[in-house]
């Protein structure tokens, strides 16, 4: 059983470092911009680069966007 556990935690954090580079992508391809994400380990690290002029509603939608995704990805 805990070879299994391995298994697929090892398989969940592959699947979401692929995701993760397809979204770099797009963003990239969409923005000229790569932003800044990296994983360790069980850990995801996001680097967010605001202007100024953002509304701070506008702010608060990128932050709850992120969470969602976040949320949606949780094992």
């Amino acid at each position: 059983m805990e070879d299994y556990l391995l298994v697929m935690a090892k398989q969940r954090g592959d699947d979401l470092r692929q995701q993760a580079e397809r979204e770099r992508r797009a963003i990239a391809t969409t923005t000229g911009k790569r932003p800044n994400i990296r994983l360790r380990g069980r850990n995801i690290t996001v680097e967010i680069h605001l202007s100024a002029d953002l509304r701070p509603e506008q702010i608060d939608q990128i932050f709850a966007s992120l969470a969602c995704h976040l949320d949606s990805h949780a094992a």
